[in-house]
């Protein structure tokens, strides 16, 4: 066994606390992350690990050797990397996770062009709407609506990503349509709990932001599930552009309260801090940024 190769399995493990994850995000089989990991703990003359039906978690010393064996990785990582830029075009897996709404209608197009351009790049995309661990599951970047928060994280802005309020014809010919933000109250509003807060929607009133809480008619925790709510006739809601941008055209959904509108998140290539920015990562955020350069503000 290479060192290098138990050193990741092992941080593997802990990071995604059990072998069989770990093995998927290796490349490999359980068993041979399990092989790896105790074979690391049989050179080492120390137990890394207590293992049992249910959980995988680090001893004291098993925490304190993962602790520098991240390091001692990011820097190998880092190390290659900086040599392979230098002499190849970027290769290898790149780990994207993103939202279902904005990934399937402008993510996943600007992916089928990024691998043209770069033919020796494999991409594994997850598309779901719960914010994900980046460095605890593996990913190389994500694809995120809001603000950073987490300062482990180095966010570039790619694109604006406005909200609108919609209803569908039919909806505002049966139940009216309202004229201020108040107006809301009585009627059927479809939440996207995705949005935070979810049942208070803001506005800007008279230049100042403001708040109003709706009624639940629907809750659910998807944009594009929204949007098709919304086309429904269920109610009102808080609609992301790209997923109802050909319904506002054709006429099937229309934007209410417009001149109270306060909603236009900015989303984000979100990636690890790191000495040295692998030529993956770095060759796709390049591309979204030259993708999306037409919708930043």
């Amino acid at each position: 066994m290479d060192t290098i190769d138990g050193m990741k399995a092992f941080a593997r493990v802990i990071e995604s606390g059990s072998f069989t994850k770990a093995a998927r995000r290796l490349g490999i089989s359980t068993a041979l992350a399990s092989k790896y990991v105790r074979q690391l703990e049989t050179r080492l003359g120390a137990q890394l690990l207590n293992r049992t039906t249910r959980s995988v978690r680090p001893t004291k010393v098993g925490q304190a050797y993962w602790e520098r064996c991240n390091r001692i990785l990011s820097e190998f990582d880092e190390l290659e990397d900086s040599v392979a830029d230098q002499h190849v075009r970027p290769r290898g897996q790149l780990r994207i996770a993103g939202s279902r709404a904005f990934g399937e209608d402008m993510l996943v197009p600007a992916i089928g062009v990024f691998m043209e351009s770069h033919p020796e790049i494999t991409v594994d995309l997850t598309l779901e709407e719960r914010m994900v661990d980046i460095i605890a599951e593996g990913f190389d970047v994500a694809i995120r609506a809001g603000e950073l928060a987490d300062s482990s994280l180095i966010g570039r802005r790619i694109a604006s990503c406005p909200y609108y309020i919609c209803a569908s014809p039919e909806y505002l010919t049966e139940h009216g349509t309202p004229n201020t933000p108040q107006d809301l109250v009585d009627h059927r509003c479809i939440i996207n709990t995705g949005i935070t807060p979810a049942n208070d929607w803001q506005f800007s009133i008279n230049g100042q932001k403001s708040q109003v809480t709706v009624p639940s008619t629907v809750r659910v925790n998807a944009a594009r599930s929204t949007a098709t709510l919304v086309k429904a006739g269920q109610g009102i809601g808080l609609c992301l552009h790209s997923a109802v941008k050909d319904d506002l055209e054709s006429g099937a959904l229309i934007r209410v309260l417009r001149k109270f509108e306060a909603y236009d998140q900015s989303v984000y290539a979100i990636y690890p801090k790191s000495h040295h920015l692998s030529g993956k990562v770095r060759a796709f955020v390049d591309h979204m940024l030259a993708t999306f350069a037409d919708y930043r503000a």
